[in-house]
């Protein structure tokens, strides 16, 4: 399972705080963080307004002062990714593309030149998928597109596009179900996730979330952003993977109960 470590979002409050004020420290710290609880790659979003530029390629420096972990940079902005791609010290993420062609066309030739990977999210001109059908056909034609432009399959992260439950009770049905018919259709493709939308508008998030993320689990999601220092997420994931067979002989399980990270923290 490939867990992208969330939290430096400049959308977040205190992590846009200190991207204004440039803490480098600050932003060390909430990277270092994450690396420890088991991220193996961090997204970096420096979406401050009118400014995004300057501060996504200032993230990916101070980020990258702390740790040796590749990083996905999410960001919507050609701009900003063209100025932060060439910073990058490991082969990175582009998070993300959508099959919007304007969107799409602008990004195809940073990603021919940097040899970068990417998350495809499953969005078109016609803008939010509502069920399993559209997102399997927006998929398929993000994936066609891409395998045919050169990026290897295996290069590619298609996004399902997750929607709040609150907002419709068919939201999570439809996202499980379309995730296993894209694994199916395309061996190989990666499937990911933004896990924290599903939740959005209900009480106790972080319980939706980590049910969610063991059930796409179970249908063929392989990586997800997701927040690294939640301790019984990442200890689910391992309990998962486990279970999931893809943990041979419970190795990975084993180390993290012998490193301490399936129990739960003191009350």
């Amino acid at each position: 399972m490939i867990l992208i470590g969330e939290l430096i979002n400049c959308t977040r409050k205190k992590v846009g705080a200190a991207a204004e004020k440039k803490d480098a420290d600050f932003i060390k710290d909430v990277a270092l963080k994450q690396v420890a609880a088991g991220a193996q790659m961090l997204d970096v979003n420096g979406g401050l307004p009118g400014r995004e530029v300057e501060c996504l390629s200032w993230l990916v420096g101070i980020v990258q002062e702390a740790t040796e972990l590749p990083l996905s940079l999410d960001s919507s902005d050609p701009d900003a990714l063209r100025a932060a791609l060439p910073l990058c010290q490991r082969r990175p993420l582009i998070n993300s593309i959508t099959d919007e062609p304007a969107r799409l066309n602008a990004v195809l030739p940073l990603l021919r030149e940097y040899k970068a990977q990417v998350i495809a999210l499953c969005m078109g001109e016609s803008g939010t998928p509502t069920g399993v059908d559209d997102r399997l056909e927006t998929a398929c034609r993000l994936v066609d597109r891409l395998t045919g432009e050169g990026v290897a399959v295996e290069d590619i992260f298609v996004d399902p596009c997750v929607l709040p439950i609150s907002t419709g009770p068919e939201h999570g049905p439809a996202i499980l179900e379309a995730v296993g018919r894209i694994a199916g259709r395309y061996p190989g493709v990666h499937i990911s996730a933004g896990l924290s939308n599903v939740s959005y508008g209900l009480p106790v998030r972080k319980l939706v979330n980590e049910v969610f993320l063991m059930l796409l689990m179970a249908r063929g999601l392989d990586a997800a952003i997701v927040d690294p220092c939640d301790r019984q997420l990442m200890a689910n994931v391992a309990a998962a993977e486990a279970l999931l067979g893809r943990d041979e002989y419970c190795v990975e399980y084993l180390r993290a109960y012998r490193q301490g990270k399936l129990e739960a923290p003191p009350a």
